[in-house]
């Protein structure tokens, strides 16, 4: 299996994905009149260094380490559950109860779409190693 074509296909993927969503979040303020830019904008992002992030990790471990890809997986989904943990705390600090609201829903979207990508893209290349 060749690493840096998974990492690559992967990191196209999460793009692709994210402008799916991100698609969907502007037709949903169009059809809702619903001000959802911020939650959008800081979803796509988050979801995208994650997932370049973890794909650039898995380039790495799967290399130079390849038996600690299992903990990599499960270490990938753990900080990506802190960290939305976090984006959403402090979301919480800086904004209103409304604003708040549409927030977690739109961010929630994003998280839970990317979870799924990750989870199936990774048990797919888990198991051709």
């Amino acid at each position: 299996m060749n690493i840096d074509k998974e990492s690559r296909n992967y990191i196209v993927q999460s793009i692709a994905l994210c402008c799916v969503l991100t698609i969907g979040g502007f037709v949903a303020m169009k059809l809702w009149s619903l001000d959802l830019w911020n939650a959008i904008i800081v979803s796509a992002c988050f979801i995208l260094v994650v997932d370049i992030a973890s794909a650039i990790i898995f380039r790495w471990v799967a290399t130079k380490h390849s038996d600690m890809l299992p903990t990599l997986i499960t270490g990938v989904s753990g900080f990506r559950f802190l960290a939305a943990l976090v984006l959403m705390a402090v979301w919480y600090v800086i904004s209103d109860r409304n604003s708040m609201m549409l927030f977690i829903i739109a961010f929630l979207v994003f998280y839970m779409a990317s979870l799924i990508h990750h989870s199936v893209f990774f048990s797919r290349v888990s198991n051709r190693l």
